[in-house]
């Protein structure tokens, strides 16, 4: 890898990790519009009944799928506004 590409990948892979952190589900972004790992997936990984799912950083959700990590999630509007991600209910 050349720097010039490392730098590249690396600032990229900086910008995409602080977007999956956030917590903002902002319309209109592209990265949560190309990438399934976006901040709802990986708000699963900070929540006590999500700590060992959901580690795929900062792009791809094939390595949770492979090691068993992967935990389904939906999106739910709150009561008093706004969205949060939950577990998906498996029946």
């Amino acid at each position: 890898m050349t720097p010039r590409t490392s730098i590249f990948f690396f600032s990229f892979a900086t910008i995409k990790t602080v977007d999956d952190h956030c917590g903002l589900w902002l319309p209109g972004n592209i990265l949560q519009a190309l990438f399934s790992n976006n901040s709802a997936y990986h708000d699963i990984h900070h929540q006590l009944y999500g700590n060992k799912y959901n580690f795929s950083q900062p792009f791809f959700v094939m390595w949770d799928k492979i090691l068993g990590t992967y935990m389904p999630y939906s999106i739910e509007q709150r009561k008093g506004g706004g969205i949060e991600s939950k577990p998906a209910k498996l029946d």
